[in-house]
């Protein structure tokens, strides 16, 4: 066999996408433990099962950006995403807040 082609002898093959989807689990799962907050109450909290969870938080899937927003959300945060182009910035956060009518 030749063993510069064996998968088991290569490298780090992940996409950056991938990669990425790992940073935001750690730093979720960082930003549950801080608080106290385990993965069974967060669960319950927003509706989904323990395992979803651990998916994000272990990068195995990587969550929509509503779904971002509800767990920081759901630990007492807001998200807020910013986008720069070269001739304006936008950005949004959530919770939204909520308006009243008149």
């Amino acid at each position: 066999m030749d063993h510069t082609t064996h998968p088991a002898k290569h490298t780090d093959t992940r996409s950056p996408e991938k990669t990425a989807t790992h940073v935001w689990g750690t730093f979720l799962k960082k930003a549950r433990r801080s608080r106290g907050m385990s993965q069974r109450a967060l669960a319950r909290e927003l509706g989904v099962s323990q395992a979803r969870i651990a998916q994000i938080e272990n990068g195995a899937s990587t969550p929509q950006i509503d779904t971002m927003a509800a767990y920081i959300t759901a630990l007492g945060g807001e998200l807020t995403l910013r986008a720069h182009f070269p001739d304006h910035a936008t950005q949004t956060t959530w919770p939204q807040p909520h308006t009243t009518e008149s």
